[in-house]
């Protein structure tokens, strides 16, 4: 009994002295130097390999700056161009990646499965003043509102985080986008790897520069975890979609999900698309 009791007190140590869980969510159009649509964002494009090499940089900074603050778990989603993205040769050890043409209504989430989100190569929502490649999901879109709040594809991925009690803690992208996730998470780490600076233009950091500050960001993200607290959107949730003008000048109707949850809209809208 006494050998039984002492098991159990050594085992309760070790999860009591576990790490943070964290899941990284990626995407392209953040990425440090990716500035152009018909070159760099797409499978087959010219430059698309070397926005590949960039992100894979900018996500393993991100990864090894988690570990070294005493994450335990690291995941990675390929969160562009349907999981085509990263690929599991090329990512730092300890992390394991998330892959998917269809991408599930929870978002690969489940009640507090991570402590702490992490964004990658993010962009601002459509419309975003200064924003480089700014859209939401579709560049047929101009607004996605959540219960009358306008949000982009960060807000979206923060509200489904946050319907799972799990805070956005980290964002690397555009300045655009580190600013636009300051309004939901006034306390997060941000890394702005570049800037608009005219038409469409960006200023880049360098790479190695680029890397280094997300993974001191990162770091003290995970350090910082118990400060922060998940954006809760409480039921019941609408969201709408609201659409530019087509090549005729016609405005499509606006498509609206409702439920009595922020994933009950998710599920409605993943699976009419």
């Amino acid at each position: 009994m006494m050998r039984l009791a002492g098991c159990l007190l050594a085992v309760t140590a070790m999860q009591g002295a576990q790490g943070p869980r964290i899941f990284i969510v990626t995407d392209m159009e953040g990425v440090g130097g990716v500035h152009n649509w018909d070159e760099q964002a797409t499978v087959g494009q010219r430059r698309f390999e070397e926005s590949r090499r960039l992100l894979t940089g900018e996500v393993n900074a991100a990864i090894e700056g988690a570990l070294e603050a005493g994450a335990t778990e690291v995941a990675v989603w390929d969160g562009h161009g349907g999981s085509r993205t990263l690929s599991v040769e090329d990512l730092h050890t300890g992390a394991r990646l998330i892959q998917g043409p269809r991408t599930p209504a929870d978002f690969y989430l489940a009640e507090r499965r991570y402590e702490g989100i992490l964004f990658v190569g993010q962009h601002a929502k459509a419309g975003t003043a200064n924003g480089l490649m700014a859209h939401s999901q579709s560049l047929t879109v101009k607004d996605i509102t959540i219960n009358g709040r306008s949000v982009g594809e960060l807000g979206q991925a923060a509200a489904i985080a946050g319907h799972f009690k799990i805070p956005v803690i980290m964002l690397t992208g555009d300045q655009a986008a580190c600013d636009e996730m300051l309004t939901l998470q006034p306390k997060a780490e941000t890394v702005a790897v570049k800037q608009f600076v005219g038409r469409g233009s960006a200023l880049s950091l360098a790479h190695a520069d680029a890397k280094a500050l997300i993974r001191d960001a990162a770091r003290r993200a995970v350090a910082r975890i118990r400060e922060f607290q998940p954006w809760i959107v409480e039921g019941p949730v609408e969201m709408r979609f609201e659409y530019l003008p087509d090549k005729t000048g016609a405005v499509p109707p606006a498509r609206v999900y409702r439920g009595q949850s922020v994933l009950e809209c998710f599920e409605q809208w993943l699976g009419k698309r």
